[in-house]
């Protein structure tokens, strides 16, 4: 008999996100290995702004997951434009550690994330002034656990 028991803990949204580009790891089971890691991007983003949604969808070639990360990395700067205009227009393999502090990847390197930025400032000193990033795409697999892939 399979059997799904009550979780010791379960807290909802994600603690951090790597972008890795799909040339630079490999996905082995549950083990991820990087060919570099010169040009992975952990982004900051602010507490309680980072989501993942994963939605099943039946489409002509079967069943596919829309998935989605959202986030939002705190003030309009130099240094993030220089990093945004880096990762636009390009595709990447999403590495996420939820709350309950476990890995999980989205995107594959055969079918990686597309991702967009917009930046809001707002309109008085009190509103948020940043960049809300969403890495998006079609997966024909749900996001897979790994394990920790920064424990090396």
């Amino acid at each position: 008999m399979k059997q799904l028991n009550k979780p010791t803990d379960n807290l909802g949204g994600l603690l951090s996100i790597w972008a890795i580009p799909p040339a630079e790891l490999t996905i082995n089971l549950n083990t991820i290995s990087f060919l570099s890691t010169a040009n992975i991007i952990q982004l900051y983003c602010s507490s309680g702004s980072l989501s993942f949604s994963e939605k099943e969808t039946k489409e002509n070639l079967g069943t596919v997951y829309q998935t989605e990360i959202n986030a939002f990395i705190p003030k309009d700067s130099l240094e993030a434009q220089e990093i945004i205009n880096g990762m636009s227009r390009r595709k990447w393999v999403v590495i996420i550690l939820d709350q309950n502090e476990q890995f999980k990847v989205a995107g594959t390197p055969q079918i990686p994330l597309r991702v967009s930025f917009n930046l809001e400032t707002g309109s008085d000193i009190p509103d948020r002034n940043g960049h809300t990033v969403s890495f998006y795409g079609k997966q024909i697999s749900k996001a897979q656990f790994i394990q920790d892939p920064f424990s090396n």
